[in-house]
């Protein structure tokens, strides 16, 4: 009985040891954490030091060899590659994500938009939201089949004076996309469904945004048209074991004295997959990749894009690693500290309880 109380016993001795092997393995743990982070960093910095993918296309291709020359899915075919992207955004199926810090660099260093960027729900830096937009990518850019002279190799295929006159509405329509008037609507002649991305297009204040109605208070820049713009391929959000459901609100039509409609946007907790395919009309089996758009305008143009909202990250900045590998080494010298000290403690106390 005195042997159970001082930890001699049976459970004791069980119980000690066990706790020591298991902070042992979770400091094995990060260490392997630390070595696959340091390639993670590197690949980043060799694929930024690349030069950007074309198209969507190009990026779809390099998807493809990544998935065929690596099992691990997950781990390995995540790229850093910048890719230029053209198409029209669906403002419309414009969601929000937050709250949210803005992205570190993303804010002016003085002026009306100075503040400290920050990034995580829990900063203490000005909190506000990811503004995600459905992006209808280009057919070109796509990998959609062509009809236009240099997609052809310089030479018009050959066809009858009835091909010729059916060939000009064609040639205006690339793929269902009517380049001269902007719209994307489906050609009659193609059954191929549109592609679409997400992009997040960065951050806006949280006073941007009626919490409440979800009404639009100040509004923020959305091109209309054709826009080309620079990204990176980006991940959603699995939620963990204590994670709220990300649907923290539903979209409501709301009206003022004057019965005129207001807008109103979908906000979403954290970036659920499933729910980002539900608000934006996803049809059955599309599941749109997500980019994170760049800010790649020389220094003394990056000054008056962060005066404008939504604010991106920088090139320098996107895609970094929120736990660094001096994290992990941290992590796994703490772990293995725990360990040892718990396996000397334990050691003592099973020698005095002989």
């Amino acid at each position: 009985m005195a042997a159970d109380q001082g930890g001699g016993g049976t459970s004791g001795k069980i119980f000690f040891p066990s706790l020591c092997l298991l902070t042992f393995g979770l400091g094995v743990w990060q260490t392997q954490r630390y070595f696959e982070k340091v390639e993670m960093v590197q690949k980043r910095e060799d694929d930024l030091r690349m030069e950007p993918l074309s198209g969507f296309d190009e990026w779809q291709k390099l998807k493809k060899n990544a998935t065929s020359d690596n099992k691990d899915m997950e781990k390995d075919a995540k790229s850093y590659r910048r890719v230029h992207l053209s198409g029209k955004f669906q403002h419309d199926n414009e969601i929000l994500i937050g709250p949210r810090g803005p992205p570190p660099g993303a804010l002016a260093e003085s002026g009306p938009n100075s503040g400290r960027g920050g990034g995580g729900g829990m900063s203490s830096s000005a909190q506000g939201y990811w503004v995600v937009t459905p992006l209808v990518v280009l057919d070109g850019d796509a990998g959609g089949t062509s009809t236009n002279q240099e997609d052809t190799g310089g030479t018009k295929p050959k066809r009858g004076w009835l091909g010729r006159l059916l060939g000009k509405q064609s040639e205006r329509s690339v793929g269902g996309t009517d380049l001269e008037s902007g719209n994307f609507a489906q050609s009659e002649t193609s059954n191929k469904q549109q592609t679409i991305a997400w992009i997040n297009r960065g951050w806006i204040p949280r006073h941007y945004i009626n919490n409440k109605s979800n009404e639009v208070i100040t509004s923020w820049e959305r091109p209309q048209g054709i826009v080309q713009l620079m990204a990176m391929e980006s991940n959603t959000e699995n939620p963990g074991l204590f994670t709220p459901p990300s649907r923290i609100d539903y979209k409501k039509t709301e009206t003022n004295n004057s019965n005129e409609q207001l807008q109103t946007n979908e906000k979403l907790l954290w970036m659920d997959r499933d729910a980002m395919e539900e608000i934006t009309r996803c049809d059955t089996g599309c599941h749109p990749p997500l980019f994170v758009e760049i800010n790649t305008n020389e220094d003394e143009e990056k000054e008056k894009m962060m005066q404008q909202y939504p604010v991106k990250p920088t090139e320098e900045y996107v895609g970094e690693f929120k736990v660094t590998p001096d994290i992990h080494v941290g992590y796994a010298l703490t772990w293995f500290g725990l360990s040892g000290a718990g396996t000397m403690m334990t050691r003592k106390l099973l020698r005095r309880a002989r």
